[in-house]
């Protein structure tokens, strides 16, 4: 399995949009790893994880073709994950598809997801099969191709049922932690099953500093490694990987490496390829 993570910041980006404080001015400074657009993945290059604001960036900065893309997941419907008015562009006469593009974009989310995605097909009038919609609920899988997904209950916002995803594929698993705090009960009662994660990346918009409610930071990450370790969901071969990160935690890449890298944690970066 095949990931590549598009964006790794948390809502505002980083440097962010209109900050001038310390962290954003080094990453302005620095470059690089330090350039963080607003979160989104890529899984074998036909899976879809959101779709933010920064995703025509991605598609230009990382050589995409999104043409291909045959299902689009959604973690929630918050703006940096949700870009709605930019899936128009899916619909003639803004996209002409070739034969070796997907016909259909089959999209799943939450309701509310459901709804703005609406919004939009009414908006152009869609005669053309080019999407269609499909309501996720906690802890149903569903098929999608060849793979299955989960989508499990996170700790995120309260006026929205927001998940986290496990995906799995051709014998690999994946979980796919944010936004979220500290996982719900719910959630750790699904992953106490008899499943074995190969990957598990996580949430840790907070950085290095404390925090476990809505999203969470290096202690939240470290508690839920250790955990997931004690159930059997994890082990040895069991990659980790920490994404999502605001300049409100203050540390550069290096930084975050220095702090992470010890507790066994890969610092993610905008296009960063996995394979678990």
């Amino acid at each position: 399995m095949k990931i590549q993570l598009l964006g790794t910041a948390a809502a505002e980006g980083w440097p962010a949009l209109f900050c001038g404080c310390d962290a954003c001015r080094r990453a302005r400074s620095a470059g690089g790893k330090n350039i963080r657009t607003r979160s989104g993945a890529l899984i074998d290059d036909v899976y879809k994880i959101d779709f933010g604001p920064d995703t025509y960036h991605h598609v230009l900065t990382h050589g995409l073709d999104l043409g291909k893309v045959e299902h689009l997941i959604f973690t929630h419907a918050h703006s940096d994950h949700l870009a709605y008015l930019e899936m128009e562009n899916r619909f003639a006469p803004y996209a002409h598809l070739s034969a070796d593009h997907a016909p259909t974009l089959h999209v799943w989310g939450n309701q509310l997801v459901l709804e703005k995605i609406s919004e939009v097909i009414r908006k152009v009038d869609a005669q053309e099969d080019r999407m269609q919609l499909h309501l996720l609920h906690a802890l149903t899988p569903v098929a999608l191709g060849d793979a299955t997904l989960t989508p499990l209950p996170a700790d995120h916002d309260p006026a929205q049922q927001c998940f986290i995803h496990l995906f799995e594929r051709n014998g690999k698993r994946l979980l796919y932690g944010h936004d979220t705090g500290y996982f719900p009960e719910e959630t750790w009662a699904f992953l106490s099953r008899p499943i074995r994660l190969d990957m598990a990346i996580l949430d840790c918009t907070f950085g290095p500093e404390p925090g476990d409610r809505g999203h969470m930071g290096l202690e939240a990450c470290v508690r839920v490694k250790e955990r997931l370790l004690a159930i059997g969901a994890a082990d040895s071969a069991t990659q980790f990987v920490v994404t999502h990160f605001s300049h409100n935690g203050k540390l550069l890449h290096h930084e975050l490496e220095e702090v992470f890298n010890p507790h066994g944690f890969t610092v993610a970066y905008d296009g960063i390829v996995l394979r678990a």
